[in-house]
């Protein structure tokens, strides 16, 4: 299970994620100098850089109205008692188990990504476009309130 927990010690930080289309073998946040990472908006109002050579088209995306995007750092685990019922709903008596959870700290938040192609636009078919889009409606869907319906 997944513990969520805001962090008083740290700053947290408003930032933009960019999702690349490239592997990079380092998680976390990056000096980046604008010789090698210097992202721009181009004639056609959309953005454009340069990595390593290659040219990447970016879009902008907004985390959708109703939810925030945010960082998170795993701080450790946590072994948690809880106890356990029958099916009726009713606790068994004696019967206490431990659960271990996972410590997310809250580091910084976004409220929208940048996404990069090679040399063209995202299309609808991204996996993150969709993640952000269909999947979202998707899940309020499912979990709205409705009529139960019988079989």
């Amino acid at each position: 299970m997944l513990k969520f927990s805001k962090s008083d010690d740290r700053v947290q930080k408003l930032c933009t994620p960019n999702i690349l289309p490239c592997r990079i073998h380092h998680e976390g946040p990056i000096d980046a100098s604008p010789r090698y990472w210097a992202p721009e908006t181009a004639k056609d109002g959309k953005l454009e850089a340069y990595f390593r050579g290659r040219k990447l088209r970016g879009q902008e995306i907004d985390v959708p109205q109703g939810y925030r995007g945010v960082v998170v750092q795993e701080a450790g685990k946590e072994r948690t008692a809880f106890r356990t019922t029958d099916r009726g709903g009713l606790e068994v008596e004696g019967d206490e188990e431990l659960e271990e959870d996972t410590v997310l700290n809250e580091i910084g938040s976004f409220e929208k990504v940048i996404i990069w192609n090679h040399e063209s636009m995202v299309d609808g078919d991204d996996a993150f476009v969709k993640g952000l889009s269909e999947w979202i409606g998707f899940a309020q869907v499912m979990h709205a309130p409705g009529e139960e319906k019988t079989l």
